[in-house]
């Protein structure tokens, strides 16, 4: 697909569009279309895509639609761009066709309601990550979705592979914003994705057998795995070029489209070449999909959409995105995988709470999900803007800052020499809940995991001045 052979491609790319959700947004269907073109190597790799302008006006569609689904290809590592010389195709790994298309946007549209912010919650303490802004939940329409759950017969125990209608929620909205197509008879709601990952290592894997788990990376995965007796071995996604390294091991959980807490990206190439270990040696891959909703810019495709031989499971949780005392996760897993994780599932604990599921599916299915959402992003963006001009104009500035690429944190890295845990702990006595980042890479350098999600201006003003006191004198000192 070049400039001089771009008629030849016009009519299949729009037959490739017509196929995609017209609910969905003109850029996302682009996007689709030109990823499923390049997939089926009807681009091929190396080729130099037509410039904005010309693509564009081939398609009788605006410039900046073009533009935004090429960046989101960059981004996820289909387009490579020669400074100078336009986009092009990047050389990708062969793999068979792929089923991409179809996303479906959420339907439901209805008036937004501001709410009354409650008390500020006292549970937590100044820059804690994972913590979402409690204080902008919309309440009363939580209340409302609460009220309209609890009913006789829902007051019975539920099917412990979770809510239908849930079940159905969570497929259209993952269809529309990570491009994954599955069934709701794939959805397994847990307590959470702990409880997920359990279920997991529980099933598929036997004391001795080889797990590989990424660096940084959560420590609860880990204690896991250590529980079922798993040999552990560590990668680290920027090592992932030599595949024959992690040819040994059973399964593989891996942050593919946010590392945990640094905001690594697993490029595509990388990505198809895992799907293609994964089929060789019949080892399974448990995608980790821990925030993805608050990433900057558009959500990336999930690892599990490129997915066509059932080797991916994709783990996701509510309790960043809405709050952590809700408890509920889901797992989509293989079809093949089904009938096993629920029979596990009615050993451990029989199922959840029915009227939480069934709040949740109403909460999701009126768009209040969707719009909550939107808000926060917009809200977690402008506080992470907030606090890094904060650091910036402090005593640290000078400190290098690791945005995570969006979501509810960010790094700020310290010198080599120093000890981040106690750091960590000294901050904590000040009312400064900062996680050490070596807790998430013991063998990697130290920092602060620093989050911005709960806090408003004046609690991030007053996290960063605390910070100061207890960073700024060994600064100083150096």
């Amino acid at each position: 697909m070049d400039e001089t052979g771009l008629t030849r491609t016009d009519l299949g790319l729009f037959l490739e569009l017509s196929a995609i959700d017209p609910e969905l947004p003109a850029y996302r269907r682009l996007f689709l279309a030109l990823r499923r073109s390049i997939l089926k190597r009807h681009i091929a790799g190396g080729a130099r895509v037509p410039s904005t302008r010309t693509l564009a006006g081939a398609l009788g569609i605006s410039r900046n639609t073009v533009k935004s689904a090429y960046e989101l290809l960059q981004a996820e590592g289909y387009l490579v761009s020669r400074r100078g010389a336009g986009c092009y195709v990047a050389d990708l790994p062969e793999i068979a066709p792929v089923h991409v298309d179809g996303e479906q946007a959420s339907a439901a549209r209805s008036a937004w309601e501001p709410q009354a912010p409650p008390a500020q919650n006292p549970s937590y303490q100044l820059l804690q990550p994972a913590v979402p802004a409690l204080d902008q939940f919309p309440y009363r329409r939580w209340q409302r979705a609460l009220q309209s759950s609890v009913s006789s017969p829902r007051l019975l125990a539920g099917d412990p592979q979770g809510d239908a209608r849930l079940r159905q929620e969570i497929v259209r909205w993952l269809s529309a914003q990570r491009g994954m197509q599955a069934d709701a008879s794939q959805v397994v709601i847990t307590s959470g994705s702990q409880q997920g990952l359990y279920l997991v290592a529980n099933e598929l894997i036997a004391a001795g057998e080889p797990v590989a788990l990424e660096l940084p990376g959560f420590p609860g995965t880990e204690r896991v795995f250590e529980r079922v007796g798993a040999q552990i071995e560590h990668f680290r996604q920027q090592d992932l070029d030599d595949m024959e390294a992690l040819s040994r091991v059973k399964l593989m959980v891996i942050t593919p489209s946010r590392n945990f807490p640094l905001g690594h990206t697993l490029p595509a190439d990388r990505r198809l070449a895992l799907l293609n270990r994964a089929h060789e040696k019949g080892s399974w891959l448990v995608e980790d999909d821990y925030d993805s909703e608050f990433s900057a810019g558009p959500a990336l495709s999930a690892l599990f959409s490129l997915d066509n031989r059932e080797r991916v499971i994709y783990a996701g949780t509510f309790s960043r995105t809405l709050f952590p005392g809700l408890r509920i996760g889901y797992l989509v897993i293989p079809k093949g995988l089904v009938d096993r994780f629920v029979a596990l599932r009615r050993i451990i604990d029989g199922g959840l709470s029915t009227p939480a599921q069934v709040a949740l599916a109403e909460f999701m299915a009126n768009g209040d999900y969707s719009r909550h959402l939107r808000r926060m992003k917009r809200l977690y963006g402008q506080r992470r803007q907030q606090l890094e001009q904060l650091l910036s104009n402090s005593a640290l500035a000078n400190l290098p800052v690791i945005d995570a690429g969006g979501g509810m944190h960010l790094c700020l890295q310290l010198p080599d020499s120093w000890d981040d845990h106690a750091l960590a702990q000294s901050l904590v006595k000040k009312g400064v809940s900062a996680r050490a980042l070596r807790l998430y890479d013991s063998a990697g350098r130290p920092g602060l995991v620093l989050g911005f999600a709960a806090d408003g201006a004046e609690r991030l003003a007053r996290g960063v001045q605390l910070l100061e006191q207890v960073v700024g004198p060994a600064l100083s000192g150096r």
